[in-house]
Order: structure tokens, then C-alpha cells, then sequence
């Protein structure tokens, strides 16, 4: 009798162990679940030698929303959506954190890092998040990713300080893995050290992966002539920089271009100093850009020309996002801000006979741009620059998106 007890107990012995095994397995994958499973930006464990795949981009909205285009994302609107609430921990380093702003350099316009009160502003204007209209779905910005594909296909910014503003909004979302470098000689400044670039590159490599070359106009308003670095800049409208950088066009697979802020009514377009005669020179200069790139970017080359936000004039009296774009006046004071946007016309129409050419298009982001009197660097002392972290990070987050989406091999 008491053997029989004895194998009874072994038998609920056995019975506990192996639920109590199966338990510590559920626990297990259970958190490997949870706790291993990215929820917005996605993350992937990976030996170090390998890249990460390209099939590992997602989006941030379902499947049954079609991939947005530039022209579909940039019309929407702000929405308001604050970041996480740090309530009494509202630091210059808990903002940047929160924001995901890691930058290795310090550049005017980050408003968080000036005072208390432009932190709060500056908190105020990132807990607004763009919208499309069209509900379309945009890849989940991956630093990582991003910088380890600018590694191998560098992008170079050229443009004025708002194209700046746009290089070092993607420096500040990469930093975590870039360390900037000052070479005073490289293939970007052609051996002339009074040439700057900014760059931004792993310490391996000799040319940078995320550049910037200061060129308000884009080409020597003398003679419409693109310089090399022995030329003269030649005249200028006011201050600025105006260096050359088509002879590093060849070491990047990305470049995005902009100008128009600089350009301004003068005598040197024609004897009235009209409006009409800077659009007509200002056409003239851009056909002579694009004619110069027709006949020197590869076929594996991409040129996005970036349209020009314009600015607000006494931007103070904006708080918040507006619902629909309120146009400059252009009244003395507003610099020929109400011209921008034919400025952009005039980069479309001469694109038009290049719509089939895959090396070229228009990167436009006026509209969710526009939007935003509210960000404006110091208001109504700097009306036209933007705040950092703001809107400008969007521009990134769709240039992302269309370099990503190729890789991924998708086609509208």
C-alpha cells in the first residue's frame, strides 16, 4: 500500500514540474514579446558586421494606405499631439532627449538651449505633428538606417542658411552616429581654405556622408557662371556666401538645392529695378543651373530642388499652427517674401521637359511650412528662419521616406 502511495506522489510530482516548466517558458516568451518588440521607431538586433536589411522598413500607418508622395504629404495639417508630458522636468537635455535632437554642434536656431521661457515656446511648437490629408503612409524615420545608407550614398546640402537649417535639423536627428569633422583640405573646398563646409562623417571616412556648402545664389550673379574655387564669388545682394560647389557633385548620390531668399529687385537685371525683371533673371540663372546638371549628374544621381517657405511678418502675434496659409503683403520689410513662391514656379516650369528624368524633381514643402508663423526663430526680429526641433525636421522625415521607399524597390 505504501508503494502505491509512493508512485502516486511521483506521478503529482511529475505533473507539477512539467507545468511548472511549460510556465517559465510562457514567462519567457512573454517577454521576449513585450519587451523585444519595437513600438515606433524601429530597432534590430543584428551582429555588427551586417547592415540592416532594407525589408526591415516600416510605416507608421496600416498597409491599406498607399505610400505618400511629396505632393500628397505636403498637403494636410497640423495636429496637435504633445510629446511626452515632462511636466516639471522641462530641460534643455529632457527636451532633446524626448525629441530625439542630438546634436554635435552648436548652430543659432536651436530655441531650446537659449532661455527658459524660449524652452517653453519651443516645447509648444513640437507638440504639433504633421498630418496628410490624403491619410497616406510614411516610413518610420530610422536614424540608424539612414545613417549607415548615407555612408555608402552621402547627400550634400547646397543652398542658403535655410538650406542650412535643413542640414543641420538632419545632423541633430542622426548625431548619435555621426562626429563632425573640419578637414582644412578636402575634395569639398578644392584646396582653398576660406571655403567652409560643414560636414558630418564617420571618422573612416574621407569624404563626408551629410555635407553643406553656403551658396546663397547658387551662381556668380555677374555672369551666371558656376564657380570653381579659384573664382570670384562676384557680386552679392547683401551679406552672405556665395561658394562655389559644383565641383563636389560628383561625390555625392543625394544633393538637394535651394535659393531665393537672397534674390532681390537691382539694377544689374535691368534699369527699373522691377520685380519683373529679378523673375526674369532669376529664371535665366536657373535654366543655366539645370542645363549645367542636364549635362553632369549621373544617371544615378538624384537632385531634389527644394521650394522656399516664405515668412510672417510681425510672426509674434502666432501661437499656434494656422489652418490656412496667410500669404506676405509684400510691403517694405518683408524682403520679397511674396515673390518666393514664384520662385518655385519658375524651378516647375522649367522642370517640365525633364518630368520623365528620374535624376530630377521638386522636393516641395511649402504648405506644411507655411503653416507655421508660430515657429519662427525670434519673433518678429527673425521671421523667416524656423526654430529647431520644428517643422523643418519634416522636410528630413520626407526626405527619408523617398530615399527609403526606392530601396525597398516601390514604384507609384
Amino acid at each position: 500500500m505504501a508503494a502505491v502511495v509512493f508512485k502516486a506522489d511521483k506521478a503529482v510530482f511529475l505533473s507539477h514540474k512539467s507545468i511548472y516548466s511549460i510556465a517559465i517558458v510562457t514567462i519567457l516568451l512573454v517577454w521576449l514579446t513585450v519587451y523585444h518588440t519595437p513600438h515606433s521607431v524601429p530597432t534590430f538586433s543584428r551582429p555588427k558586421s551586417h547592415k540592416q536589411p532594407y525589408s526591415s522598413i516600416t510605416s507608421n500607418k496600416s498597409d491599406s494606405h498607399a505610400l505618400c508622395t511629396i505632393e500628397s504629404y505636403n498637403h494636410g495639417k497640423w495636429v496637435y499631439d504633445p510629446i511626452v508630458n515632462l511636466g516639471n522636468n522641462l530641460t534643455a537635455a529632457n527636451f532633446a532627449t524626448a525629441t530625439g535632437y542630438y546634436c554635435r554642434k552648436k548652430f543659432a536656431h536651436r530655441c531650446f538651449r537659449r532661455s527658459e521661457s524660449e524652452l517653453i515656446r519651443a516645447k509648444t511648437i513640437v507638440d504639433y505633428r504633421w498630418q496628410p490629408e490624403s491619410n497616406c503612409t510614411l516610413l518610420d524615420f530610422n536614424p540608424k538606417l539612414l545613417s549607415e545608407h548615407l555612408n555608402d550614398h552621402p547627400i550634400l546640402f547646397v543652398g542658403d542658411s535655410i538650406t542650412q537649417l535643413q542640414f543641420e535639423s538632419l545632423g541633430c536627428l542622426l548625431g548619435h552616429y555621426y562626429t563632425n569633422r573640419h578637414p582644412s583640405h578636402s575634395n569639398l573646398n578644392g584646396g582653398n581654405p576660406n571655403i567652409r563646409v560643414d560636414e558630418k562623417a564617420p571618422e573612416s571616412k574621407e569624404t563626408a556622408s551629410l555635407a553643406f556648402i553656403r551658396s546663397d545664389y547658387l551662381l556668380r550673379l555677374d555672369d551666371f557662371k558656376l564657380t570653381i574655387p579659384a573664382d570670384s564669388p562676384g557680386t552679392q545682394l547683401g551679406t552672405g556666401l556665395n561658394h562655389p560647389w559644383v565641383h563636389g557633385l560628383s561625390y555625392f548620390d543625394y544633393i538637394v538645392l535651394n535659393t531665393g531668399p537672397h534674390w532681390h529687385p537691382n539694377l544689374m537685371w535691368g534699369p527699373n529695378e522691377t520685380e519683373e525683371e529679378l523673375l526674369d533673371a532669376f529664371k535665366r540663372a536657373m535654366s543655366t543651373i539645370l542645363d549645367y546638371l542636364d549635362n553632369h549628374v549621373r544617371s544615378n544621381q538624384k537632385v531634389w530642388i527644394r521650394t522656399t517657405p516664405y515668412g510672417h511678418a510681425a510672426c509674434s502675434q502666432f501661437t499656434e499652427p494656422s489652418i490656412t496659409p496667410i500669404p506676405p503683403s509684400g510691403k517694405t520689410g518683408e524682403f520679397e517674401w511674396h515673390l518666393f513662391q514664384q520662385f518655385d514656379m519658375i524651378w516647375k516650369d522649367i522642370l517640365l521637359p525633364y518630368r520623365k528624368d528620374n535624376r530630377f524633381e521638386i522636393f516641395d514643402v511649402t504648405t506644411l511650412s507655411n503653416l507655421r508663423g508660430d515657429a519662427h526663430s525670434k519673433p518678429d526680429k527673425d521671421c523667416l528662419h524656423t526654430c529647431l526641433p520644428g517643422p523643418v525636421d519634416y522636410w528630413n522625415r520626407l526626405l527619408y521616406h523617398e530615399i527609403m521607399k526606392k530601396e525597398i524597390g516601390y514604384t507609384y
